[in-house]
């Protein structure tokens, strides 16, 4: 059967990504996708290193959004949607790709075949490999902790050629994910409030919600200049983000089930936030939930996802974990207390959701 001709929109969000740019761009720009009729966009952050000029100076081909405020990793992305709906309103998938990539000739193919073998995959994430370290995983699929944590899956440890076939994931990463066009028309992109930091996780969230899983397409390959930032200076996005999507997402019942496990969490995490000199950071993602407009909109999107969701939190939680194994994270407090304890609390509460 002849491949259907289909249009896919790239969106690279830049932030201060001069450096990044060339091989970036460069690298989609000459990648071989024979059939698929291919747009990039760019969406410069309010950079102040000159990305946007060597963009408009070097790469006529890619379209420029100029965005005047630096509104982060999903307002950035959300301007870019919305563009791309209105420029490109045939393109049939949407893929986000991060400024610090490079992609193989070839990328898009294999995503794009199999979301159309398979309408009820909303999401596809190519395998996403370390760069310079090109033999090992920086994500074959994201993790979601029960308790809203995310990571990323299998960082660091080498391909040994396990993933030969797309397989169900818990989370397409937003480093590189393609998603339906269709799917974005009727739940929107990313929650713009979240700025940075689990506003993919919210997206695979809310159309897991719907039916929609996200899968692992192996035969794509981009590798990730990556580089975790561990000195929290984000704190409050993770945390904030991370009750977000509880408060949003999970029923009423499911979150009375976990109300414990949440009580320990957020014991450790004020001691952490205490050990760390953030104790001001973590009490100040408590409030944000307090205010009167905050609170607002928590509950108008709460509304929204209950009424639209198509799956029970059975099924919605099935791939979820209760450990966090990911090698910038370890400890022996980690390893030896809160894995054990919170995976044998999820094993446990996973049997109890009936509804």
């Amino acid at each position: 059967m002849p491949q259907r001709k289909v249009e896919v929109a790239v969106l690279i969000v830049c932030y201060n990504g001069r450096g990044f740019l060339p091989d970036c761009l460069g690298s989609v720009l000459a990648s071989d996708d024979g059939g698929i009729k291919t747009r990039v966009v760019v969406v410069d952050n309010a950079s102040g290193d000159g990305s946007a000029e060597y963009v408009a100076e070097n790469f006529p081909r890619v379209d420029l959004v100029r965005s005047q405020v630096n509104r982060g990793f999903a307002g950035g992305n959300n301007l870019g949607w919305e563009y791309i709906r209105r420029k490109y309103p045939r393109a049939t998938y949407l893929v986000l790709l991060n400024q610090d990539t490079i992609v193989e000739r070839g990328w898009l193919r294999p995503m794009v075949d199999f979301l159309e073998a398979h309408p009820a995959a909303g999401l596809a994430q190519p395998k996403l490999m370390m760069h310079p370290r090109t033999e090992l995983f920086n994500s074959s699929g994201n993790r979601s902790h029960f308790l809203g944590f995310g990571f990323v899956g299998e960082c660091g440890q080498p391909d040994r050629g396990q993933y030969t076939r797309p397989r169900p994931i818990a989370s397409a990463s937003g480093a590189a994910m393609m998603v339906r066009t269709d799917l974005l028309r009727r739940v929107g992109l990313f929650e713009e409030l979240m700025f940075l930091y689990l506003e993919d996780a919210e997206l695979n969230w809310k159309l897991r919600q719907i039916g929609c899983e996200p899968f692992l397409v192996p035969g794509g390959v981009v590798y990730h200049k990556y580089n975790f930032q561990k000195d929290f200076r984000y704190y409050f996005y993770l945390e904030r983000n991370r009750w977000w999507l509880l408060l949003v997402y999970y029923k009423l019942a499911t979150l009375l089930l976990l109300a414990p496990a949440l009580a320990v969490m957020e014991v450790g995490q004020l001691l952490f936030a205490l050990s760390r000199g953030l104790l001001g950071v973590k009490l100040r993602s408590w409030l944000f939930f307090l205010a009167p407009a905050n609170l607002a909109l928590l509950r108008r999107r709460r509304r929204q996802a209950q009424a639209r969701r198509t799956v029970s939190d059975r099924q919605f939680t099935r791939p979820f974990c209760g450990s966090i194994d990911f090698p910038e994270l370890s400890g022996p407090l980690l390893k030896y207390v809160a894995n054990p304890f919170f995976s044998a609390y999820w094993a446990l509460a996973r049997r109890l959701i009936f509804w």
